[in-house]
């Protein structure tokens, strides 16, 4: 005899919340948000809350909802924290950067916005401006640390993060990466142990890899970012020697850290002596509050090296970035210089100029806008063309979208059966050492919402539907 429908929705939601998707005395969505998300009747969502209440999962507040039991265990409990390493780096990545340069394919995958989300033209303009006046700046080194005019510039920037840094303070780099690899080179040797959030940015998962660290990963709630229990038992049992975090809008599920989150987390790391590592690159795409003191800023002891870029906002192929190492600058500037001499002086000063005519945060502005209505666009469409079982983070900014399907789809099989028809997606075997988000994907809304598009959400539905046959 088949399950009755609201005792499957009742067991998936119960393993969202025993997989920390809903963390203990959170509330879940309502009965008619899930009837509409689930295009169930309010009748079998209520029969499902009410099955899940007799289990003691959720618990009925009059006039406010639903929420998870206290005593529910937590993600963290009902995970084996381990030590690992990266064997291999899964193959879907590498093919991912090749297909993300080709203009057929529906670019869902690569966490790169659309050319249309970029300030080109204002660049452009920047660029062809400083040809004609300096023309000899397209030869010139600008060695370590970089442009002043430019970390100005950036210094200003910090202010939004609550940080109030001094030009002298700021490296310019290569792209975040190249920002996270010098941090990691100047807190580890090879065979030292880390902490990072899981899933989490396949980059730093190939960093890892190159720099021979083995890696303590720590469950990364979909709401609320790193599970700082799991954290403090790792550094209570390991010799961590550093933690890699992004507490705003991380990659891949969207999760922001409140502020007594952060402050806790920088407790935590300073008695157990352990620097932190934050990878801020989508710190300034949040979409209607008011941005969070980054954990930078709330650092009187230099214990934070703060990492970032303008690779999301303003221009992926200038690969500008920056770092504020505080008392490791001295030898993250001599990394910076013997792995990179100088970084292109064109790029920097054209976003310098940029950034000093105000037309950033008119761009910003714009941006995050657009990135929110798309949000809601591939929401609804993945609702609409998605089985029944598959649930979405809620990203408060950034532009990427973390989806769990029902476990019994290979995200895999779906990558190579949809890069086939033109669809490029990201498997989630891609971030975490153990390849454990073997159902999930993340999406790139960064692009432009058409019919094309919409298609696109609508054909991956279809692959799906196919693959559970």
């Amino acid at each position: 005899m088949d399950q009755p429908l609201y005792e499957k929705i009742a067991d998936q939601i119960e393993q969202n919340i025993k997989e920390g998707m809903f963390i203990p005395g959170s509330k879940i969505p309502s009965v008619r948000k899930s009837s509409k998300q689930l295009a169930v009747s309010v009748a079998t969502v209520l029969q499902a809350y009410g099955l899940l209440e007799d289990r003691g999962i959720i618990k009925a507040r009059p006039q406010k909802g639903y929420f998870v039991q206290e005593q529910v265990t937590s993600y963290a409990e009902s995970t084996t924290l381990e030590v690992n390493t990266l064997e291999a780096i899964p193959a879907v990545v590498t093919d991912l950067l090749y297909a993300s340069q080709n203009p057929d394919i529906t670019q869902f995958g690569a966490a790169i916005p659309d050319t249309q989300f970029l300030p080109i033209r204002q660049l452009q303009r920047s660029v062809g401006r400083l040809m004609r006046l300096k023309p000899e700046i397209c030869a010139a080194y600008e060695f370590v640390p970089g442009s002043l005019n430019l970390r100005r510039q950036i210094a200003i920037r910090m202010l939004d993060a609550g940080y109030h840094a001094q030009p002298d303070e700021i490296v310019i780099t290569l792209g975040c990466q190249n920002a996270l690899m010098h941090a990691l080179q100047a807190t580890t040797q090879p065979g030292d142990i880390i902490a990072i959030e899981t899933p989490t940015y396949h980059g730093l998962l190939q960093a890892v890899n190159l720099l021979k660290l083995k890696a303590i990963e720590i469950p990364c709630h979909i709401e609320t970012g790193l599970d700082l229990d799991a954290l403090e038992q790792a550094i209570s049992e390991w010799p961590v020697k550093a933690c890699v975090v992004t507490p705003s809008h991380q990659n891949p599920t969207g999760s922001v850290m409140d502020l007594e989150s952060r402050k806790r987390l920088l407790k935590m790391c300073k008695t157990g002596k352990v620097p932190i590592i934050e990878d801020d690159v989508y710190g300034e795409l949040n979409y209607h509050e008011q941005r969070i003191p980054s954990i930078k800023s709330l650092d009187g002891a230099s214990n934070v090296i703060y990492c970032s870029s303008f690779s999301k906002s303003i221009a992926p192929g200038f690969r500008i970035g920056w770092i504020i190492a505080g008392k490791h600058q001295q030898e993250i500037e001599q990394l910076a210089y013997v792995q990179s001499l100088a970084i292109p002086t064109l790029n920097q000063k054209a976003i310098a100029s940029f950034l000093e005519n105000g037309a950033y945060d008119r761009h910003l502005r714009k941006t995050r806008q657009i990135y929110a209505a798309n949000l809601q666009q591939i929401q609804q469409a993945i609702l609409q063309h998605f089985p029944i079982g598959t649930f979405t983070s809620m990203p408060k900014g950034g532009f990427l979208l973390w989806i769990e399907l029902p476990k019994s789809i290979n995200a895999l099989t779906l990558y190579e059966l949809a890069l086939k028809q033109g669809i490029g997606t990201m498997p989630g075997v891609a971030f975490d050492l153990s390849q454990s988000f073997t159902h999930h994907l993340r999406m790139n809304y960064a692009i432009n919402w058409d019919k094309s598009t919409y298609n696109a959400i609508r054909q991956l539905g279809q692959l799906i539907e196919n693959i559970m046959k």
